[in-house]
């Protein structure tokens, strides 16, 4: 079955399936063409336009449900189709052919949208801080995500090296796609959805208060910075929201240096704003199936200082 995803993936994502469909059109018109009861000007493109007709259609929105009506075959079989005309009966087995053409296209399109918004599950050597990073190239590669996505949430349960959880959601907005990763002993479980049912022109392309951060980039400065520590805390986790915040109290925010990946606690005079950051906390076991919260930690890895000249 997987390779028959991939091979439906293929056609559909290469022109060979619009090649094959534009051959097939050509060869039966001109099949048609050859097959006329009498000679009349201006067949060849009289059958081009039959053909479309049947193709035609007119599509509209009822709130989140889209309908498709065929027009132009609706046209003809009440306007058109017994009227009286030269080479009646192959102008008929035309707009009839536009009309299959339009109902495998949509049958296509329906297989297309199934296959490729399909859940997957996609198997690791391992899963773990160290892997993070390696992990994703795989995911990107494995599902073809955008070199422009980014994540718009993450949650990270981590103990050293080990991680208890992670489930992080990647928006693809090329792609039109949101990923919903989430890990399973050694592999990742992925369910895919589209960001929207959409008209291009109405599509939002970035948002500005969004920071957009490159996903690789990101896993590798979840891993290697230097994060305070608590001896009490039994796990910690890591909360990601891509979100620029402000801060009139600057309390307890922390700089990371790119070089070396070590931290320093901000000190500012100003508020701060447009601050992407991300936060760290250690757990604390009280009972079983019971967890406290420790002392929270936030990380900026980009930000902007507010400075009142007046």
């Amino acid at each position: 079955m997987k390779y028959i995803f991939k091979f439906i993936e293929y056609i559909n994502e290469t022109n060979i399936l619009s090649l094959a469909t534009l051959i097939l059109i050509i060869s039966y018109l001109r099949y048609l063409y050859n097959k006329k009861e009498e000679v009349e000007e201006y067949l060849g493109f009289k059958l081009v336009g039959f053909y479309m007709l049947g193709l035609f259609t007119f599509s509209f929105n009822f709130e989140y449900i889209k309908f498709v009506l065929p027009i132009g075959f609706i046209i003809y079989l009440l306007f058109i189709k017994n009227k009286e005309r030269k080479n009646n009966i192959i102008k008929k087995k035309a707009t009839v052919f536009g009309f299959i053409i339009l109902c495998l296209v949509g049958i296509n399109s329906i297989i297309y949208n199934k296959v490729e918004y399909r859940d997957r599950v996609i198997p690791m050597e391992s899963i773990s801080m160290d892997s993070l990073k390696d992990n994703y190239k795989i995911l990107k590669k494995e599902l073809g995500i955008d070199n422009q996505a980014f994540i718009e949430k993450l949650d990270l349960d981590y103990n050293k090296n080990k991680i208890k959880m992670i489930s992080y959601t990647v928006k693809d907005i090329n792609n039109n796609k949101y990923y919903y990763i989430s890990d399973n002993t050694k592999s990742y479980n992925v369910y895919i959805s589209k960001i929207y049912d959409y008209d291009e022109e109405d599509m939002l392309v970035f948002n500005p208060m969004e920071y957009n951060i490159d996903i690789e980039q990101f896993f590798d400065i979840i891993n290697n910075v230097k994060f305070k520590e608590d001896k009490d805390a039994d796990y910690y986790t890591i909360l990601y929201r891509n979100e620029l915040m402000s801060y009139e109290e600057i309390g307890n925010l922390y700089t990371i240096d790119f070089n070396d990946y070590s931290t320093k606690k901000l000190k500012s005079e100003y508020p701060i704003y447009d601050a992407a950051q991300f936060s760290q906390m250690g757990m604390k076991r009280l009972s079983e199936g019971s967890w406290e919260g420790m002392k929270s930690y936030t990380y900026l890895m980009d930000y902007k200082v507010y400075e009142n000249n007046e």
